[in-house]
């Protein structure tokens, strides 16, 4: 009994760290960015053009490829590989714990931007396309879900421990560069991206701990 008390109150918690964490992007929308914003989208700029990014001529490029890892095809494709994969070897657990998270993920992030409803940053021109508002980043939410839930998924395929960890250590690198990317292109507040690493894993952990709980088998 206190087992399953503590369960719900861990999912509890998480649920009010997702909407806390939203109100705060409320705030931040109606009484102008957070004391640290400003001067962390001006770190990636030149201070003669905000348009020209510190660095050699290629690091624009070099942002724009890290952006993309975050985009929804990649993920789409190596999502679908990834599924392919699971069917194939009767994985069917992970293959639905695995859609859970991310198409929840896509539903969270969609309507929090609706409600939320925080314009782009304006300090400094924007580096790439967006046509959306800005709280939270939909690419750093969802490519923070995409990856970890992956090494959720295909870690207990591996034997290796080190293997395992380097496996999450990818995913934790992959999350942190989309993030940092879309500070550097300038089309996110930084509170923007802290937001969403912290939402991203406050609903992992809650789409995880619910499964292992209800779903023990999960990996099998």
């Amino acid at each position: 009994m206190k087992t399953n008390k503590r369960h719900i109150l861990s999912l509890f918690s998480l649920i009010l760290i997702v909407i806390a964490t939203s109100f705060t992007g409320i705030l931040l929308t109606h009484y102008g960015p957070a004391v640290f914003d400003p001067a962390l989208l001006l770190i990636f700029r030149n201070s003669d053009d905000l348009s020209v990014m510190k660095g050699p001529e290629w690091i624009h490029h070099f942002w724009l490829s890290l952006t993309w890892l975050g985009d929804t095809l990649p993920r789409i494709i190596i999502a679908s590989l990834t599924i392919a994969a699971l069917l194939l070897i009767r994985r069917w657990r992970s293959v639905l714990f695995m859609l859970g998270v991310l198409l929840s993920g896509v539903v969270l992030s969609t309507f929090l931007k609706h409600w939320v409803g925080r314009p782009r940053p304006q300090l400094v021109p924007h580096l790439d396309h967006v046509g959306s508002q800005s709280f939270p980043s939909n690419h750093t939410l969802n490519s923070t879900l995409f990856y970890f839930t992956v090494a959720i998924v295909l870690s207990p395929l591996l034997s290796s421990y080190h293997a395992r960890r380097m496996l999450y250590l990818a995913a934790f690198i992959l999350s942190i560069a989309s993030g940092l990317s879309r500070i550097a292109l300038g089309v996110h507040w930084p509170s923007d991206v802290l937001a969403s690493w912290l939402i991203a894993s406050a609903w992992l952990s809650f789409w995880y701990l619910l499964a292992k709980y209800y779903w023990p088998k999960l990996g099998y």
